[in-house]
């Protein structure tokens, strides 16, 4: 990642402002997209909530025990 400030800043700004997210360099197309950081870690919500931790160890152990579910199995169980 490459922080950017002064002119080029002002310029990436200009465009998104203006509501484009591709721009052109040299023949080949970019795109812009907005990454946001959390505010916490894993580490530190895990330290915060038991029922997470609780839920991550879990799901390790099923990993380990040989207990794994498709991607349609894992939404079926989201869903009800």
């Amino acid at each position: 990642m490459k922080k950017l400030s002064g002119y080029a800043a002002e310029v990436i700004k200009e465009m998104l402002h203006e509501g484009e997210s591709f721009f052109e360099i040299d023949g080949k197309r970019y795109f812009l997209s907005l990454i946001e950081e959390s505010e916490t870690t894993v580490k530190e919500d895990v330290t915060h909530d038991p029922e997470l931790k609780q839920k991550l160890l879990q799901a390790k152990r099923d990993i380990l025990e040989g207990k794994v579910f498709s991607t349609d199995e894992v939404l079926g169980m989201i869903e009800h």
